[in-house]
């Protein structure tokens, strides 16, 4: 059976990320986690934290379905090394693997994400505290 996205799914899921208390909640695309490629939409509140993560060995696909929001790229020691300005600059943005990433919550948002599954929570050694 065919998946939609449509306005209304994206009203639905910033009205439960906005009653969640991580102020995100997410609609998987995919059959399940074990599927080899991970899709779901992610919706944010202003004030969700994506903390500063890796995903070794996996790319990710964030492309911006509605609202704005910045992705950041860091280096090893946490330094900045570019921002991508999503709903406004970017609409569409990969990840390389094993880059180091976080997302700040401009407006309410949504976005897609895809990335290879299975899915495996991030690991300690792959969040970057700074």
């Amino acid at each position: 059976m065919e998946k939609t996205i449509t306005p209304q799914l994206l009203d639905e899921l910033l009205a439960k990320a906005a009653a969640s208390p991580r102020l995100r909640t997410n609609f998987n695309l995919h059959e399940n986690t074990d599927d080899p490629v991970n899709r779901l939409c992610i919706a944010a509140q202003t004030g969700s934290v994506f903390p500063i993560q890796r995903h070794p060995g996996k790319w990710e696909l964030v492309t911006c379905l509605r609202g704005k929001f910045v992705s950041r790229i860091y280096g090893d020691k946490g330094q900045v090394l570019r921002e991508y300005r999503m709903g406004e600059d970017v609409t569409s943005l990969e990840i390389p693997a094993g880059t180091w990433h976080s997302i700040e919550v401009l407006t309410p948002c949504v976005f897609l994400e895809v990335k290879p599954g299975p899915y495996a929570p991030v690991a300690p050694e792959d969040t970057l505290n700074v």
